[in-house]
């Protein structure tokens, strides 16, 4: 399995929220939003949307897991551990995400046969997430999240549908049009033959 970095930051927008986070071990997910944290509030709606469109139309099934804590875990394990518990396929994505009083920590799993490739996905996390979360919009981030991801997956199903890459279509015009050249200097360079009597 693979597993991201954990990423652990203060929260711009916090919830006003005291005492300490109740833990969560890993959990078995059934449906693709988990919500133990109360943290998407009004966005939950739009959440489950953008998650439903990509599983439709992508057979990429996102889910998101929100807990108070990992339980003093290790994040990449807990992550792991969830994953393996809920049975996800090579086809899933895990996002987990903790939500402290004054923190956030969050990781991600995909698996090691995943459509998707590692760089792809921590490039998403890096420019999508973790802003997201770093401002207290946990739905925002996962609506983001699954809407990339289908950006990502049609663009990576348009190039393997074509039949050549754009340098092989310059290849073959190239060559083909180098050949009728040749010819074309070939033939005005043939001698003429005439006929005595």
């Amino acid at each position: 399995m693979r597993r991201a970095v954990v990423v652990l930051g203060a929260l711009v927008l916090l919830s006003s929220a005291t005492g300490p986070a109740a833990a969560e071990p890993p959990l078995v997910v059934t449906d693709q939003i988990t919500d133990e944290a109360a943290a998407l509030g009004d966005g939950a709606a739009a959440v489950e949307e953008a998650v439903a469109e990509l599983a439709a139309e992508d057979d990429l099934r996102l889910y998101a897991v929100f807990v108070s804590s990992f339980d003093s875990a290790d994040v990449d394990a807990w992550a792991q551990r969830t994953a393996e518990l809920s049975a996800l396929r090579e086809s899933d994505l895990l996002l987990a995400v903790a939500v402290g009083d004054s923190t956030y920590e969050f990781n991600w799993w995909i698996d090691d046969s995943s459509p998707l490739a590692v760089a792809d996905v921590e490039d998403l996390m890096t420019s999508e997430v973790e802003p997201r979360l770093a401002a207290g919009d946990q739905s925002g981030a996962v609506v983001a999240l699954a809407s990339q991801l289908q950006t990502s997956t049609r663009a990576g199903s348009t190039a393997e549908s074509a039949p050549w890459s754009t340098t092989t279509s310059i290849l073959v015009v190239g060559g083909v049009a180098t050949v009728l050249v040749v010819a074309h200097l070939l033939s005005r360079r043939r001698p003429s033959t005439t006929s005595s009597r």
